[in-house]
């Protein structure tokens, strides 16, 4: 574990997305989540000097949004719901795959192909189409309102967001479990009289834990990537206000930042790439947590490997 906590990817990694989320949650507790904003700058006269939108390095470091609100103070106070929801979505996805996989890894050879055959086709399949279809009619804000409360809305998208992804990973996660159940030290352990539960726990997830650690950081980055897509089109984390002005998020995350921006990529760019400069370092982050827990494994197995001949 030493040489882990000295590895520069891994402490790249998790000092961004751990000071991210403390600034942000700070931002929350101490300053009640306002972010900072300067509707105009005017003279000493009083005359009218700068309006928003304001560029980087003028009056704020990252520049202003359409209504002179800090671009890098709102991403900030957006990370804790955006890392927020694609940790617990990619956590849940994780968690009930595991569950799932422990029950039908050891059903027929027959069912084992059905549970394949239905899969795999929705593993090809585009998850951003079937969730915004899932999704838009339930988001949306209509002349009347939303149609249900914002709990509601939530715990609906996290369920359609899990689900989503369900099938593909389960099967993958029961093919993982049936090649070790095949090996040579499964079968003296059946010999031997140890129950599948005893088998289970004891002998194949030891062997598997390492690589759903790393599933876990490839399904954090498939939502991040599914949110921005989704923030595009426009189907935002907690609903999407539509009215007769622009659109609206109800949330800061920053897939709604960039869906809703996106209009001024020509004028006013920085309003757009701020939040993807921020989601692509996210994203780089996870991965060199990921690479670096990869090599810290392979490192590990072949140190086992050595120390076994």
């Amino acid at each position: 574990m030493s040489k882990l906590l000295k590895t520069k990817k891994f402490i790249f990694g998790v000092s961004f997305l751990t000071i991210l989320l403390v600034l942000s949650i700070l931002n929350t507790v101490v300053n009640d989540g306002k972010i900072r904003q300067v509707p105009f700058v005017y003279n000493e006269d009083g005359s009218l000097d700068k309006a928003p939108p304001y560029p980087p390095f003028d009056v704020f470091v990252l520049g202003s949004d359409m209504y002179g609100y800090d671009m890098l103070h709102t991403v900030i106070e957006g990370a804790k719901y955006s890392i927020g929801i694609v940790l617990i979505v990619a956590f849940l996805r994780m968690v009930l795959s595991v569950v799932l996989s422990y029950f039908l890894f050891r059903v027929p050879e027959r069912i084992f192909k059905l549970l394949k055959a239905i899969a795999e086709p929705l593993s090809f399949f585009p998850q951003t189409l079937i969730a915004y279809f899932l999704l838009a009619t339930v988001v949306m804000y209509t002349i009347n309102g939303f149609n249900h409360p914002l709990w509601v809305r939530v715990v609906y998208e996290f369920i359609i967001l899990v689900l989503i992804a369900l099938p593909a990973l389960t099967v993958q996660l029961i093919e993982q479990k049936r090649r070790i159940w095949k090996e040579e030290f499964i079968e003296s352990a059946i010999t031997l009289g140890g129950s599948k539960r005893h088998i289970y726990f004891k002998h194949i997830l030891p062997q598997l834990y390492e690589e759903w650690i790393l599933m876990f950081g490839q399904q954090f980055l498939q939502v991040l990537t599914l949110l921005v897509h989704l923030g595009v089109m426009l189907v935002l984390f907690g609903g999407t206000i539509l009215g007769e002005g622009p659109p609206s998020s109800v949330t800061h995350e920053w897939s709604g930042l960039i869906g809703l921006n996106k209009r001024f990529m020509l004028a006013y760019e920085w309003i757009v790439y701020v939040p993807i400069l921020f989601f692509a370092m996210t994203a780089l982050s996870v991965a060199m947590i990921n690479k670096a827990l990869s090599d810290f494994f392979s490192h590990k197995d072949m140190v086992r490997k050595n120390k076994g001949t």
